[in-house]
C-alpha cells in the first residue's frame, strides 16, 4: 500500500520588506501544524497571499476561525447575511463600497478595538487593474531619525470613521508595540487619522503630513495583482493597505473578514 506524500509548504518573500506568498495549502483542511507555519510567515511577511483557494465562502470563513474571534461587519457595509455568512463583508463596485478603499488606511482604526487580522478573498475581478497595496509599518517607524522617533512616544492620535463631529472615534498611541515579539511601529493613516490629541492644530497637520508620507513609502509596499479565488491575511495593526481604483465601471467584489479585536499596545 502506497502512502500518500503530503504536498511540501513553500512560502515565497515577494519582495525585500513585505509581503510572501504560500504554496501547497488547501485552506479549508488545515492542520495545527499548517497554522503554526502561516502564523510564523505572518509575523515575518507581515501579508500572506493564498492563490487558488476557489470562491466558496466557506473556505474563507473556516480559514478565518483559526486567527481569532470574528468581528461583525460595520452597519454601513453590505454582507452575506442572507446566504448564512453574517461575517463576510462584500465589498464591491456594485454596492459602491469598493471605491471608498482607495485611500491608505489600516480597517476600522476608529474602534477602541480595531481587528487584528482582515482576511480578503478575491470574488470578481476587472479585465485590468483593481490591485491591492500594503505597507509595513515597522519599517516606516524605522525610517524615521532616532530624535524623531523618540518625540513619538507618549504622543496619541484621534482616529475617526468621518470627520463629523458625532461620529465614532477612538484614541491610539502613534507608536505601537507588537504584543509577542515587542517590534515597534508607526500607527497612523491618511483615512481616519484625525489628529494629534497633544499638539495645536498646526503642529498636528505638519506632523502627521510627515508621518503619512513615511508610512507608505514605496520600498515599504507590496502590490498584488489579484486572481480570482486568491486569499490574503494581514496583520491590520501593523500594515497599512489601499485598493486601487483604476479600472472605471468594470465590476470588482471582494469578500472580507475581520477577526480578532485587540486594542492596539503602546510602545512605552
Amino acid at each position: 500500500m502506497t502512502t500518500l506524500e503530503q504536498p511540501i509548504v513553500t512560502v515565497v518573500p515577494l519582495t525585500g520588506t513585505i509581503g510572501a506568498e504560500i504554496h501547497g495549502l488547501r485552506l479549508d483542511s488545515l492542520t495545527d501544524a499548517d497554522v503554526r507555519t502561516i502564523r510564523d510567515a505572518l509575523t515575518r511577511h507581515c501579508v500572506l497571499f493564498f492563490p487558488g483557494q476557489g470562491v466558496d465562502p466557506a473556505v474563507h470563513r473556516d480559514f478565518s476561525q483559526h486567527f481569532g474571534e470574528v468581528v461583525y461587519p460595520h452597519q454601513h457595509l453590505a454582507n452575506l447575511e442572507a446566504e448564512g455568512y453574517r461575517e463576510i463583508s462584500v465589498i464591491g463596485t456594485d454596492n459602491g463600497s469598493a471605491y471608498q478603499a482607495n485611500r491608505w488606511h489600516c480597517d476600522v482604526s476608529w474602534r477602541a478595538a480595531p481587528s487584528r487580522f482582515s482576511i480578503l478573498h478575491m470574488q470578481v475581478l476587472p479585465s485590468a487593474g483593481g490591485d491591492t497595496l500594503w505597507s509595513n509599518q515597522y519599517a516606516a517607524l524605522e525610517a524615521l531619525s532616532a530624535p524623531l522617533r523618540e518625540a513619538l512616544y507618549g504622543l496619541t492620535a484621534t482616529h475617526r470613521i468621518s470627520p463629523r463631529p458625532d461620529t465614532t472615534e477612538a484614541t491610539h498611541p502613534l507608536v505601537i508595540r507588537h504584543p509577542e515579539t515587542g517590534r515597534e511601529a508607526l500607527f497612523v493613516n491618511d483615512l481616519f487619522t484625525s489628529h494629534i490629541n497633544e499638539l495645536s492644530a498646526d503642529e498636528s497637520r505638519a506632523l502627521l503630513r510627515l508621518l503619512v508620507s513615511v508610512s507608505i513609502r514605496p520600498e515599504f509596499t507590496v502590490r498584488r495583482r489579484w486572481q480570482v479565488g486568491d486569499i490574503a491575511i494581514w496583520d491590520n495593526h501593523f500594515v497599512q493597505h489601499n485598493a486601487i481604483y483604476d479600472y472605471g465601471d468594470e465590476p470588482r467584489r471582494i469578500h472580507r473578514i475581520e477577526v480578532a479585536p485587540e486594542t492596539p499596545v503602546p510602545a512605552r
